[in-house]
């Protein structure tokens, strides 16, 4: 008994610290990696120095106060040393190079004789360097330039050897160049569709569909694509045309392809026994199912019946092995916001309504360590009654969560048709980087089950039946109603007529009248899988937020018939996302057929867990084949990141600024992937060694490049520019680039603390 009383305490005592030393750790990884990449840096410069017959005074990793580091001769010391002469270093019979690390590990640097020994005669004032045979700036330009550029040179070999090394082994997973075309965009009117495989953009190749994004993004003009459909490459190039994109810059309107894994986390929701890591959904009601879009057609034509899925368990690499297992599961009803102009996420909830009927909320998932996975809330509870609110919606949760900071609040939940009351204590969670409000931990969605009404949404069909807040919807024109997926088909089954609406509350039951509205898809007569590409010749409109929503988002379409109200309008669509052929129809705008309420609704799969298609890309144990996948893949690398620097200074280009990151961005991304795997941080640093040879080799005062511009005017000139000159330039270079360096940090945090 006494074990069992403590072992709770120290468990929840030991979680945080084991979380700060697993954060620690992936710190130290990432901090080792870097200091592995400036490493590389630094040795190409001393072993060409040395090369070149250069005496190197030291070779540090970091900045700033020296911490420790080793002479030979002198051994291992801590802290500053004095500056010996030649002539002391030699009576002591000490080495020339003290190698040693600095109290900031972040850059480094090699110090040969001559690169900062500037004599000023007192008398003349008369400025020189070292003349000591062996000083950087008595050596010939030519070895010069070997030791300059030796460090950029030095950075790209490592990437090669990185990615060559993560090719021989394990592989990377790549997200796969498969891509779902949009309806109406630049993709789709060149001839793409779903399914489609780009092999090269531009004439480069495509490995990933990151590769197919900065081919995009890093073009000038039209982008020239090679594809291949169904295995067989199409015969000739594909020209796309981009347009510009809010979030990316550029975009031809395609996005990647998901896989069909799912969710171990919601695998409780399906009748059968408990999924595992791994496992696909490979068939539905005994269809094969290849493709997230597979699936989705399956789903949206089932009329909300239920549905039979086939998950293949076991390796994929050993099918002998694989196993077939059989579940039964409803599909979700997933409902847009009806209010287009909707942003705020109560507001957005509250907005998704079924011609006016809001759903009562449901706890999807609990967070851990948060105050309602302390009250005993669980995944599946329904919220009869938070606070004093009965059926609540959200923005009603959510004004009462920041209400009530650190004050307990009475929650009613249902609970399988139990109701169980539960107290939540709303806390706010310190966090360094950006402003959060208090929170209670819960992620919530509509809920699937009992018809039950929430509210009714102003200005609705649903207006006119008169029923309260919390009423059970039990019959539509003496259909018996159990759940919203029967309220809505029975809905569909009923456009453009009027129904009865019987309903229980309190006990006692009422009945009112409802008329379906028409809508754009039953008008139409579109069939599931149809997506509306134009409206009137528009395929986009822009909100008041700035922000441009394109078909066929709901939200357009609803925006975009409200312009021609009264009018006869032409619409265009294609029937899926597999077909090219554009079907036009003229379409009657009225009051009454605004809201696409159907193209708003449709069944969704709640397990699957939308992850990428990846494909792991390797040498197959070749060596070869590794190295010469890994010089390719740095040379790719290396022309990308010279067009985004291009970019940046070109007028009109897609590249901004914005999209650059400072120090704390790419510290935080290496954690990430540090979290991930060794071979993704692997592969991160590889890509940083590339980035840090461009940028070292920019022609600006302070980097490599700018010291091989002033080696190159001496070698046209016959002799160095002046020491004023050269230290004047230094100093406006290091001045632009401490100010690049405070604007692109101020930039990450600020996106840190926007969250």
């Amino acid at each position: 008994m006494l074990n069992d009383g403590l072992s709770s305490p120290l468990i929840l005592a030991a979680s945080p610290l084991l979380e700060w030393l697993y954060n620690g750790w992936l710190f130290l990884k990432v901090l080792v990696g870097f200091s592995a990449v400036i490493f590389v840096h630094e040795l190409g410069h001393f072993l060409a120095a040395k090369w070149m017959g250069i005496r190197v005074d030291r070779f540090a990793i970091g900045f700033f106060q020296r911490v420790v580091g080793y002479r030979p001769g002198e051994g291992l010391t801590f802290g500053t040393r004095p500056e010996y002469t030649a002539e002391e270093l030699a009576a002591r019979g000490y080495g020339e190079t003290d190698y040693c690390l600095n109290i900031l590990p972040f850059g480094g640097y090699v110090r040969m004789l001559g690169q900062d020994d500037i004599i000023i005669n007192e008398e003349t004032g008369e400025i020189k360097t070292s003349d000591d045979p062996r000083s950087f700036t008595n050596k010939p330009v030519h070895r010069r330039m070997v030791v300059v550029s030796a460090g950029v040179i030095f950075n790209v070999i490592f990437a090669i050897l990185a990615y060559a090394l993560i090719f021989a082994g394990p592989g990377k997973a790549m997200v796969a160049p498969v891509v779902t075309v949009e309806a109406g965009g630049p993709a789709a009117e060149a001839g793409l569709l779903t399914g489609d495989r780009i092999v090269s953009i531009n004439d480069g190749a495509v490995r990933s569909f990151v590769d197919v994004v900065k081919g995009v993004l890093l073009s000038s003009g039209p982008v020239t694509l090679r594809v291949q459909r169904d295995g067989q490459e199409i015969k000739g190039p594909i020209v796309v045309h981009p347009r510009p994109n809010d979030m990316i810059g550029r975009s031809i309107g395609v996005g990647y392809m998901y896989d069909t894994s799912l969710s171990v986390e919601r695998g409780s929701v399906l009748d059968g026994p408990p999924l595992v890591p791994g496992d696909r959904l490979v068939g539905i009601n005994d269809q094969p199912v290849e493709s997230l879009f597979d699936a989705m057609r399956a789903v949206r034509e089932c009329g909300g019946q239920e549905l039979e899925l086939q998950v293949a368990r076991g390796d994929p690499d050993t099918p002998e092995e694989t196993e077939i297992v059989t579940y039964r599961h409803r599909p979700l009803l997933a409902i847009l916001p009806a209010d287009p102009r909707a942003d705020q996420e109560g507001a957005i909830l509250d907005s998704e309504h079924l011609l006016g009927f809001v759903r009562r909320l449901q706890v999807r998932a609990v967070l851990p360590d948060t105050p309602a996975e302390k009250a005993g809330f669980q995944a599946g509870d329904v919220i009869a009654e938070w606070g004093n609110v009965p059926n609540p919606r959200h923005s009603d949760i959510k004004d009462s969560i920041e209400a009530n900071e650190g004050r307990v609040v009475p929650v009613v939940v249902d609970r399988g048709g139990t109701l169980e009351r539960l107290e939540v204590v709303p806390r706010r969670e310190f966090t360094l980087f950006s402003k959060q409000g208090p929170r209670v931990g819960i992620e919530f969605i509509a809920d699937q089950n009992a018809a039950v009404v929430a509210d009714i949404a102003r200005e609705t069909p649903a207006v006119g039946v008169g029923l309260p807040r919390g009423a059970r919807i039990v019959a539509i024109d003496d259909t018996p109603i159990t759940t919203w997926i029967d309220v809505f088909e029975q809905f569909k089954r009923s456009v453009g007529s009027t129904v009865s609406v019987r309903y229980e509350t309190a006990g006692d039951t009422a009945e009112g009248s409802l008329t379906v509205p028409p809508s754009v898809t039953s008008v139409l007569d579109l069939p599931p899988m149809a997506r509306i590409d134009l409206i009137a010749g528009e395929r986009d409109v822009r909100m008041d937020t700035g922000r441009t929503v394109p078909l066929p988002d709901p939200r357009a379409v609803r925006l975009l018939l409200e312009k021609h109200v009264g009018e006869t309008i032409t619409v265009s669509y294609v029937r899926d996302e597999t077909d090219a052929e554009r079907v036009t129809a003229t379409f009657a705008v009225t009051a009454d057929n605004l809201d696409p309420w159907q193209l708003r609704c449709s069944y969704a799969l709640d397990v699957l867990a939308l992850s990428p298609r990846t494909e792991n890309v390797s040498a197959g144990g070749n060596p070869f084949l590794a190295l010469w996948m890994g010089t390719k893949e740095s040379g790719s690398v290396l022309r990308d990141v010279y067009l985004v620097v291009k970019g940046m200074f070109t007028p009109r280009s897609a590249v901004s600024p914005k999209n650059v990151s400072g120090p704390v961005g790419i510290f935080k991304h290496a954690i990430q992937e540090a979290d991930t795997s060794y071979t993704d941080l692997l592969y991160f640093l590889a890509y940083i060694s590339v980035n840090l040879a461009v940028i070292n080799f920019l022609p600006l005062p302070v980097v490599d490049g700018g010291l091989m511009v002033f080696l190159l005017l001496e070698k046209i000139r016959g002799k160095p520019l002046s020491i004023k000159v050269q230290v004047t330039t230094t100093l406006i270079g290091l001045a632009l680039i401490v100010g690049v360096f405070l604007l692109v940090t101020f930039q990450d945090i600020t996106q840190l603390w926007q969250g």
